[in-house]
């Protein structure tokens, strides 16, 4: 049972080392000044190592035609650490993409939720629409690393 219990504990805490995955949610509420946009858009972003990828990401409803996105650090001070892809640039709705080494600093303020993206158009060229980084907790984490913590528990328990 001993062993059981280590192996579960084990598996459970590593699985934490897996990807990390983050959304944004976009619209003209959260650009610095905020607009009256109606555009909106999602974006879904998983961090493997130090590599974070869109793994989706769209936008419609914009009154501009998109010119740009960029993945900025810190919120507020529009400081561009990556330009995304536009799947179709000039257009009103659309997809974009994109991938991007992150330093250690960077990776911490994603943690900290401190990067967003910034989608910018002709009407509005420094950023229609954007929307904050959140990590986004995955249920099947979340369930193994208590499993491993009560594992862990119960060893602890059975020393005394």
């Amino acid at each position: 049972m001993k062993k059981t219990l280590t192996i579960i504990a084990v598996f459970g805490s590593l699985v934490v080392a897996h990807a990390q995955i983050y959304e944004a949610n976009l619209d003209g509420l959260q650009e610095g000044p905020p607009n009256s946009s109606p555009g909106y858009g999602t974006g879904d972003f998983s961090l493997s190592g130090t590599t974070l990828s869109v793994t989706s990401g769209s936008y419609q409803d914009l009154l501009g035609n998109s010119t740009a996105i960029t993945l900025n650090d810190p919120h507020g001070t529009n400081v561009v650490i990556f330009m995304l892809t536009l799947d179709s640039p000039g257009t009103t709705s659309g997809t974009f993409s994109g991938s991007v080494t992150l330093t250690s600093s960077e990776i911490t303020d994603l943690q900290n939720g401190n990067l967003y993206v910034n989608l910018r158009s002709n009407v509005y060229p420094g950023g229609e629409i954007g929307g904050k980084l959140e990590p986004v907790p995955e249920p099947a984490t979340l369930a193994l690393m208590g499993v491993g913590s009560l594992a862990l528990l119960v060893m602890r328990r059975r020393k005394v």
